[in-house]
């Protein structure tokens, strides 16, 4: 009998052991959503660059990095080492990234769209290193199809504690020594990140051990040869699909949050809690707890329904909430906090249900293939990920530059129209197409059991 990848599977790490193999998305969350939401405002305001400008280098580095994306994940797949596929390159990366974050964090005087642009190029050549090697690590842990779910659920939950923690610093900063700047904001990211990183990488991959990888069938395919076999996967093109509308969904809403809190509603100085003026990011805050609620609840109704139904589910809360947001009357703050806290469950379900999908998908391919690419299908998931990412910075800034928005105040109602219409209609046209992606998702429970029986009795 051929050894099989799970004759020395260690199993994935459990109690404190796991939260130090998922600490690393304390630190990577920091450059997640919160570079989107900030480092935009920051570069196009304050130092000057503008909306178009702005955008359109936030666009150009994203794509690229999307370009590299799938190289990484082929090549950690192709070129093992002998400390392991994924480990090597978090190691390598974390200095690289923290010395990155502190750049973009805390420019010069003067800087302007070069400095933009290197620091852009490089800080996302190793977040994505890292991040593409953790989360893959992560979905090889287990195939079990329930537990894959746990595992991302977990994993997510780490994340988005990381979120809360670099988000609520400026919030309480504020509210004890009054109004938090932009610029401190952007470079406690900058610190958050440089001091966590290389910390939590190091103890990730020395508390965790990667599984085997499974024997080789035959040669391995070149770069282009595996993307022909990703594109005659339906399964896999589906799911990337259903990621990259759930990231220009998120990604609408977090680019144009600044804007949207300030400007729509109107919030800056108007919230108060118990008499003490509060700064508006702490609706974002609400939305991170409420994806930190979402999780569990998430996890569970997959137990029930299926990963593919709950995504659905999660999609059909999103249009509920975009669509009631603009009939909240004037004022009626805990409204939009309600709104904030609904989006954020929202939002909770795809960044782990969809990578537990992909891992199924990943049994699909090596039934079909022999070969395991989970660095591949990740990476796929990656890029679709960061072009839903970049794309609301790259189009929607330039855009309202058309529209005469000013990013710094004094808007017409013809502006304020656009930036409403763009807020609220994108993301419920994302939203329906998720659902009909996923309602009838063919990789289910039963699908996925089929498979692994298949895969066991071919390695016997």
């Amino acid at each position: 009998m051929q050894p099989t990848a799970d004759d020395r599977d260690p199993g994935p790490p459990r109690g404190f052991r796991f939260f130090l193999f998922a600490s690393p998305q304390l630190a990577l969350a920091t450059l997640g959503l919160p570079i989107v939401i900030y480092l935009p405002a920051y570069y196009a305001g304050p130092l000057g660059l503008g909306l178009t400008a702005t955008g359109l280098i936030f666009m150009i580095t994203r794509f690229w990095d999307v370009l590299t994306d799938g190289v990484f994940g082929w090549a950690t797949d192709r070129f093992p080492t002998r400390w392991g596929r994924r480990k090597v390159w978090m190691v390598v990366s974390a200095p690289l990234m923290a010395l990155s974050a502190v750049a973009i964090c805390f420019p010069p005087q003067g800087a302007g769209a070069g400095y933009l642009l290197f620091w852009l190029f490089f800080i996302y050549v190793w977040w994505t290193l890292i991040h593409l090697c953790h989360i893959a690590w992560a979905a090889e842990l287990s195939d079990d199809y329930d537990q894959r779910s746990a595992i991302q659920g977990k994993v997510t939950t780490v994340y988005l504690a990381g979120l809360l923690l670099v988000l609520v610093a400026p919030i309480v900063a504020g509210a004890v020594a009054g109004e938090t700047s932009l610029e401190q904001k952007v470079q406690a990211m900058g610190i958050y990140t440089a001091v966590l990183l290389p910390v939590t990488v190091l103890l990730s991959v020395l508390v965790a051990r990667e599984r085997p990888a499974p024997a080789r069938t035959g040669t391995e395919p070149t770069w282009a040869e595996a993307m022909k076999l990703v594109l005659a996967n339906p399964p896999l093109l589906r799911v990337l699909a259903v990621d990259l509308l759930a990231g220009l969904s998120n990604g609408i809403a977090s680019g144009l949050f600044v804007y949207v809190t300030t400007q729509l509603f109107r919030l800056q100085g108007a919230m108060q809690l118990f008499g003490v003026p509060i700064d508006p990011g702490v609706l974002l805050l609400l939305t991170f707890v409420g994806s930190l609620v979402g999780v569990p609840l998430w996890l569970r109704l997959s137990y029930r329904v299926g990963k593919h139904r709950a995504v659905a589910a999660s999609a059909l809360l999103n249009i509920a909430a975009f669509a009631l947001v603009l009939l909240v009357p004037e004022g009626r703050h805990g409204l939009l906090a309600l709104f904030y806290l609904a989006t954020g469950i929202a939002f909770g379900a795809p960044p782990f249900l969809d990578r537990a999908i992909l891992a199924d998908v990943v049994d699909l391919d090596r039934s079909r293939t022999g070969e395991q690419r989970t660095g591949l299908f990740f990476a796929l998931m990656s890029m679709t990920n960061k072009i839903g990412y970049a794309l609301p910075v790259g189009l929607l800034f330039p855009a309202l530059a058309l529209a005469g928005f000013n990013p710094n105040g004094a808007n017409d109602a013809v502006a304020l129209g656009w930036l409403a219409a763009m807020f609220v209609g994108l993301p419920i046209l994302c939203n329906l197409g998720i659902v009909a992606l996923m309602w009838r998702f063919p990789i289910d429970r039963a699908a996925q059991a089929a498979l692994r029986a298949r895969l066991q009795s071919a390695a016997v």
